[in-house]
């Protein structure tokens, strides 16, 4: 039998900045679900995990891909006759313009995915407080990820495993979004960073070779 348990968060907090569908949909106004859901709740976390995963892994092997393919065309554009060296130098601006498009496009699609994943964590935590504090593996899971960052795991941990669980003020600590995890921002934000300037790096040294070429600057 399902145990109600109010949500205590303040007018300040994350979860009082959600609109009412929001809050009906994420289990803030109520309704939370059950533990005996919580193995079909895991299974949504790992569907969406893996979808992550599969998502994270095209994009960046097709960044990769291109990235070699813009090579080439540097290395064309170093080597063709200068009345011919254009052509590649074009295509290299194409294929960086659509490359730098697409990696802003799936990363976004990404942190969706992060956003799903996120949803099935939360209600794996909030189904949880019903259970006795031994039993809170998934629980205690998300307190080890989030001791390797932050100091304050040792006040959340004894919210966490108190017998009334966590409120939702305190899920959102625990759970953080997607964005603020360490290694999804080295992941999501960094990487993509870093593609991002070696595809302006190959522009500017593509563009800028066939510049120095027609002017006699370099052979």
């Amino acid at each position: 039998m399902a145990i109600h348990i109010p949500s205590r968060s303040t007018p300040d907090s994350p979860a009082a900045e959600r609109t009412p569908l929001e809050q009906r949909l994420e289990g803030l106004d109520g309704s939370h679900a059950a533990a005996p859901q919580l193995s079909f709740m895991l299974a949504g976390a790992q569907w969406r995990d893996s979808w992550l995963h599969g998502f994270r892994s095209l994009y960046l092997v097709m960044e990769v891909i291109l990235l070699g393919l813009a090579g080439g065309l540097l290395v064309s554009i170093l080597n063709l006759d200068v009345k011919r060296a254009w052509v590649p130098a074009v295509l290299l601006v194409v294929d960086a313009v659509g490359s730098l498009f697409l990696l802003a496009r799936m990363r976004r699609a990404a942190l969706g995915l992060g956003d799903d994943v996120r949803f099935w964590h939360r209600e794996i935590v909030r189904a949880e407080r019903e259970l006795p504090s031994e039993r809170r593996v998934f629980t205690r899971f998300k307190l080890l990820q989030h001791s390797r960052n932050h100091a304050d795991t040792d006040d959340l941990a004894a919210l966490a495993l108190a017998p009334e669980g966590l409120d939702e003020v305190g899920l959102d600590r625990l759970v953080e979004p997607f964005s603020s995890s360490a290694t999804r921002r080295l992941i999501e934000n960094r990487v993509p960073a870093v593609i991002a300037v070696l595809w302006i790096s190959w522009v500017i040294a593509g563009v800028g070779a066939l510049y120095l070429r027609a002017g006699g600057i370099i052979p």
